[in-house]
């Protein structure tokens, strides 16, 4: 879709009727979940302490005695924080709590859910009536609507809400600056959260949400990966078709635009316009139903994908700029001028730095992203390589990595005795590299390649060295990173058998607990 073909949908609002009871049925389904006797507790993670931030599991009962589970971060703080409600994508868990560290950094508490039954922690009860063997937007299909997934769902997010409450009249949490941020399945949440909660939430951030308009993604045959529960009830359920009006009624009680018109707080959107898993037109649907103040920002030629332009706009939506972001100007030693970032802690006193080398072929990080380092109490500099970085050599990045850190150790506010660098593939190498030359206290390196030029100098990095490799990577050869290994004096090396060239949020739990150690 293009900006033009955009505005052809600027009225549509979806194909399936509200239900005529909708508003009805959910402050019933509310109800249900207020009579429900809170229980809950949280204790400390499995991400070793630091002084700036506290890494908590949050357990509660939620619908049908199920057993849930949500990260909780907490900055360090004498007094009440704003709160994030972080929703994820279908179907998963939680992303690490490096990731969500980002909020944190921004000066707000964060809890991040796990989905009932899908990559986390949280209990799903079981119990729906009929096809469970598809995936959770049909469980519970052939029953009474009210025994839907994603029905129980958002009701176990009404009591997550009022654990929330209760954070708040402890003194941890600043119940007018409750926001909501989700995006796919995590905006339809955000959306829906928003809607049954709306003396709560004050703000949400939604990019491409998920179940809204289910029957035009069913129409455009889109009904595959994310949705592929759709397909699978007509293939085996309903072959001829003659029941579609009956169940696509069911499922619009829990459809997002259906949400819409009771969201009341202020609503950031954002769209892929190549998005092919959540086509654009049915987040029209959800867009173009919301009647409280809203924006939304449209990014052609991107899909269904990390959009770091909308991940830096949180910030400010949010008001988290609570650390310092500035752009610097690096002299390479061939005279090019070389850009990068850096976010750092506020206030006076010095702080530990990372330096961030990233791959080639891959934008540089946001300023949301980098804010993840600030919650550990680090300043964060990261170096963008120059255009044509790769075709001039790994020596010439080298080099610009090197030049990156002695203009880092002479920053103000900078302990230039605790440098940490980290990359990820040509950044694992760089990251290695600049430790096998300068002092360095430690070294982080994903699937660093190429090693043709680190092997060699490996036995003199004398600092600790997480290492991690996916062992499907075909860019990264895994046997050579065994060898690297095996030549680094002091290393803790981690392998994912079935990870390839790619984000590990396993790692990045590792490497949370890694600096802060």
């Amino acid at each position: 879709m293009t900006y033009e073909e955009l505005e052809g949908w600027s009225d549509y609002e979806g194909m399936t009727p509200c239900p005529e009871d909708f508003d009805e049925f959910w402050a019933a389904r509310m109800a249900e979940a207020d009579e429900v006797p809170l229980q809950w507790h949280t204790e400390p993670s499995e991400i070793v302490p630091c002084d700036t931030c506290q890494y908590l599991d949050l357990w509660f009962v939620g619908m049908g005695g199920a057993r849930l589970y949500a990260k909780y971060l907490r900055p360090a703080s004498d007094g009440p924080l704003p709160l994030v409600l972080q929703f994820h994508g279908y179907p998963g868990a939680s992303r690490s709590w490096f990731e969500q560290s980002s909020f944190a950094g921004m000066g707000c508490a964060l809890i991040a859910l796990d989905n009932p039954g899908q990559g986390g922690r949280s209990q799903d009860a079981g119990g729906f009536v009929g096809t469970t063997v598809s995936g959770h937007l049909v469980a519970g299909l052939d029953g009474d609507p009210r025994d839907l997934y994603y029905v129980r769902l958002y009701q176990d997010i009404r009591i997550l809400c009022r654990i929330v409450r209760e954070l708040g009249g402890q003194g941890q949490v600043d119940l007018s600056r409750v926001y909501v941020n989700g995006a796919s399945q995590g905006g339809g949440m955000g959306i829906a959260c928003a809607a049954l909660n709306p003396d709560l939430v004050s703000r949400a951030a939604i990019l491409y949400p998920f179940l809204s308009d289910m029957r035009k993604v069913y129409d455009l045959g889109l009904d595959e990966i994310a949705y592929e529960g759709l397909r699978y009830y007509s293939r085996w359920f309903d072959p001829d078709g003659t029941r579609e009006d009956e169940w696509f009624a069911k499922l619009a009680y829990y459809e997002t635009n259906h949400f819409s018109h009771l969201v009341r707080c202020p609503v950031m959107f954002g769209t892929g316009l190549a998005d092919t898993i959540v086509p654009p037109a049915t987040q029209c649907a959800t867009y173009n139903g919301l009647t409280c103040e809203r924006e939304r920002f449209c990014y052609e030629g991107r899909g269904h994908e990390e959009i770091e332009d909308f991940d830096d706009r949180i910030i400010c939506f949010f008001d988290g700029r609570k650390a310092s972001y500035q752009r610097l100007s690096i002299n390479a030693d061939d005279g090019v001028t070389l850009t990068a970032r850096l976010v750092a802690p506020a206030g006076e006193g010095s702080h530990p730095l990372v330096l961030l080398f990233g791959d080639v072929d891959r934008d540089p990080r946001g300023w949301h992203h980098m804010t993840r380092y600030v919650a550990t109490g680090h300043a964060v500099l990261q170096l963008e390589n120059r255009d044509g970085a790769c075709a001039d050599g790994f020596a010439r990045m080298r080099d610009d990595a090197l030049a990156a850190y002695d203009e880092a150790v002479g920053l103000p506010g900078v302990d230039a005795t605790r440098i940490v660098t980290y990359g990820e593939g040509v950044g694992g190498a760089l990251a290695l590299a600049v430790a096998a030359a300068r002092p360095v206290s430690r070294a982080v390196a994903l699937n660093p390649y190429p090693l043709s030029g680190i092997l060699g100098a490996a036995p003199s990095i004398d600092c600790p060295v997480l290492l991690g490799t996916g062992c499907m990577d075909e860019l990264a050869d895994p046997r050579l990173q065994e060898e690297l290994a095996r030549r680094l004096p002091d290393v803790v090396h981690k392998r994912y058998p079935k990870y390839a060239h790619e984000r590990i949020n396993a790692f990045e739990n590792e490497f949370l607990s890694f600096i802060n150690g």
